[in-house]
C-alpha cells in the first residue's frame, strides 16, 4: 500500500472556469448529444484548416502542462497503487491533496442526473472507471454539459482527479479538471463484425470491434519471446543476414525475384546458408528470426510472407537436435500456460523408410523415378501429374507418416532419416538396405509440420555434387522449387564447417497451434499477402 498516494476526503477548489478553445456552443444539451460522427467529423476538419495548431489534436506535453497533476500514471499503474485501498476515508485529512493524469481511449460513458458522467477508459488492455461531475469542478450544470457533451467512444483523452472508490467499490478518478480531448474519433465503429471479407479487408477496424481477434497477435509475439529467451539462455548469438541476396536460397521453394542495377536479385526463401556461413566464420552458436518470402500459393496454413526461426550450433548431432527440440517446445509451452494442452518430454519418434514399408507390408528398395513408380503401382496409388523422385516420396510421407499424427493428438511427433534426395543440405549415410538416408528429422503436430532439422553436410565437395544433383533435376522435371545452387556457399565450406545441427521452426505454425487458430492469417497483423495488397 503506497500511502504517500492515499488521498483525503478534502476537495480543493479548481477556480473559474475557463471554456477551452475546442468546445462548441450548443443552445441545448440534447444538441451535443444528437453530434452525429460525420457532422463533427466536418467541424474538426474545418477547424484544422483555419489554425496552424489544430486544436483538436493538442501536443500531449502541452494538455499535461494545462492539467498540471501531481503525479501522471499508466492506468495499470494507477490500478496497481490502488487496488489494495478500500476506504479512501479512513486517510489522514492533514495529507497533502495529490492529482493524479491518466490518459486513455474511452471505451464507454454513462450519463447520470443532469451535470455527472461515468465514463471507462483503457490504456495497455487495462481499464478504469472515471468520474465526471460539475461538482468538484467548480463548474454550473451549463457549462460543465457543453464542455463535456462533445466526446465520444472511441476518442483519446486526459483526464485529472483524484482515486476514490463508487459505493459499489469500483476504483474511480473523481475529476476535478474538465476533460481534455487528445484525439477525437471522426468515423463510428459499428458494433458488430463478422463477414470474413471485410475482416481481412480492414484488419484495424477487425482490431476494435473484435478485441478478441488480437490474441493470435499476442500469442505469437510470446512465442517469439520465449524462443529467443531460450536460445539467448543457451549463449547463441542473435544475428541479421540479407534478405535481398543473389540467387543462392538455401531451400526448396520458389524465389520472388526482382532486380539491382540490372543484375537479379531473390528475397530470400530461407536464412540457412547465410547462418552457416557465420558458422564458418567462427561464430559456433546463431540464430536468426525473421521473415522469409516464398513466391508460392496461399492457404490455410501458408503466406508468401512468414516467420521462421533458424539456429546453428556447431558440434551438434541429430540426437542433440531431438533433445533441445524438446526441450524448446516444453519452455514454450510452459511459458505460454498451454502444458495442459499440450504433452511434453520425450516425443514419439517414427522411422521415414521403416514406417512406410510397416504400414503398406512392402518394402521400398528402389528410390529413383522409376522404383517409386513401380512402388505406387503395387500400392495400386494415384501417380501425380509431373512425377519425381520427391513429389513421390512427399506423397508417401503424407499418406502414411503425416497421419499417424492423428494418433497422438496434440502431442509432437519426430519423423526422422528421410531419402537422401529430399534433404540435398544435410548429411547422409547409407542404411541397411543400401538406401541413401539424410541425419535429419521433422517435427509435427496434428499433421503439421512444425519444425525440420539436421546435420549439416560439411563435405564441400559432396555438398557440390548434391547441388548439380538438384539442378539436374530442376531441368529434367521442370521443377522451379528444387534448390538453386549456390557456388559461393561451398567456397566458403573449404574453410572448413565443423560438425554442425541447423534447425527451423516455423512461428506463425507454432502460434496457430497454441493461440487454437485455424488460419494463418489470424497470428498475421494484416492477414495474408491477398488481404495485405487490398488494405
Amino acid at each position: 500500500m503506497l500511502l504517500h498516494r492515499l488521498v483525503p476526503r478534502v476537495i480543493p477548489r479548481v477556480g473559474k472556469y475557463i471554456r477551452p478553445s475546442w468546445v462548441l456552443h450548443f443552445s441545448t444539451s440534447s444538441d451535443a448529444d444528437n453530434l452525429t460522427h460525420e457532422n463533427r467529423k466536418v467541424i474538426i476538419t474545418e477547424s484544422g484548416k483555419n489554425h496552424i495548431d489544430s486544436k483538436y489534436y493538442p501536443s500531449i506535453s502541452t494538455v499535461r502542462q494545462r492539467l498540471s497533476a501531481s503525479e501522471k500514471l499508466r492506468v495499470k499503474e494507477f490500478c496497481k497503487d490502488f487496488k489494495d485501498v478500500v476506504k479512501f476515508s479512513d486517510v489522514d485529512n492533514n495529507r497533502s491533496f495529490e492529482n493524479y493524469l491518466l490518459e486513455g481511449k474511452i471505451t464507454s460513458m454513462r450519463k447520470s442526473g443532469k451535470a455527472m458522467y461515468f465514463i471507462d477508459i483503457i490504456q495497455d488492455n487495462c481499464s478504469v472507471q472515471i468520474m465526471a461531475t460539475n461538482k468538484l469542478m467548480g463548474m454550473d450544470p451549463a457549462a460543465f454539459n457543453e464542455c463535456h457533451s462533445f466526446f465520444k467512444i472511441g476518442d483519446y483523452i486526459a483526464v485529472r482527479g483524484y482515486a476514490s472508490r463508487t459505493k459499489t467499490g469500483e476504483l474511480t478518478l473523481k475529476l476535478n479538471k474538465p476533460i481534455e480531448m487528445l484525439t477525437p474519433v471522426l468515423s463510428k465503429v459499428p458494433n458488430r463484425l463478422e463477414d470474413r471479407g471485410l475482416i481481412n479487408n480492414n484488419r484495424v477496424l477487425n482490431y476494435l470491434v473484435n478485441p478478441d481477434s488480437k490474441n493470435a497477435i499476442i500469442v505469437k509475439s510470446k512465442v517469439i519471446q520465449a524462443i529467443r529467451n531460450f536460445l539467448l539462455d543457451r549463449d547463441f548469438l542473435e544475428v541479421q543476414t540479407p534478405i535481398l541476396s543473389g540467387q543462392g536460397t538455401g531451400a526448396n521453394a520458389t524465389p520472388f525475384v526482382t532486380k539491382f542495377k540490372g543484375d537479379p536479385v531473390h528475397l530470400r526463401v530461407a536464412p540457412e546458408l547465410w547462418l552457416k556461413k557465420l558458422v564458418i566464420g567462427g561464430f559456433d552458436r546463431v540464430f536468426e528470426i525473421g521473415s522469409n518470402f516464398r513466391n508460392e500459393g496461399i492457404d490455410m496454413t501458408h503466406n508468401p510472407e512468414f516467420s521462421t526461426c533458424e539456429f546453428y550450433q556447431a558440434y551438434t548431432s541429430l540426437d542433440e537436435l531431438m533433445k533441445m527440440t524438446e526441450d524448446m517446445f516444453g519452455y514454450v509451452f510452459a511459458k505460454l500456460g498451454v502444458t495442459n494442452k499440450f504433452p511434453v518430454g520425450n516425443f514419439p519418434k517414427y522411422e521415414f523408410l521403416p514406417t512406410i514399408e510397416q504400414k503398406t507390408g512392402i518394402p521400398i528398395t528402389d528410390l529413383t523415378l522409376d522404383g517409386l513408380v513401380n512402388y505406387y503401382k503395387k500400392m495400386n496409388l494415384t501417380i501425380p501429374p509431373n512425377p519425381n523422385p520427391v513429389k513421390l516420396l512427399n506423397n508417401l510421407s503424407e499418406r502414411y507418416l503425416e497421419s499417424i499424427c492423428s494418433e497422438h493428438p496434440n502431442t509432437p511427433v519426430f519423423i526422422y532419416n528421410q531419402p537422401e534426395i529430399m534433404s540435398p543440405l544435410a548429411k547422409s549415410t547409407t542404411d541397411a538396405a543400401g538406401n541413401r538416408i539424410s541425419s535429419r528429422f521433422e517435427l509435427f503436430i496434428n499433421a503439421r509440420e512444425m519444425a525440420n532439422a539436421y546435420e549439416e553436410e560439411n563435405d564441400p565437395c559432396k555438398q557440390l555434387e548434391k547441388f548439380k544433383l538438384q539442378q539436374q533435376m530442376k531441368t529434367a522435371y521442370n521443377d522451379q522449387e528444387m534448390l538453386i545452387p549456390d557456388h559461393n556457399y561451398v567456397r566458403a565450406m573449404e574453410y572448413g564447417l565443423p560438425p554442425t545441427g541447423g534447425w527451423g521452426c516455423g512461428i506463425d505454425r507454432l502460434a496457430m497451434l497454441i493461440a487454437g487458430a485455424n488460419r494463418i492469417e489470424d497470428v498475421l497483423t494484416f492477414g495474408t499477402l491477398s488481404s495485405v495488397l487490398k488494405n
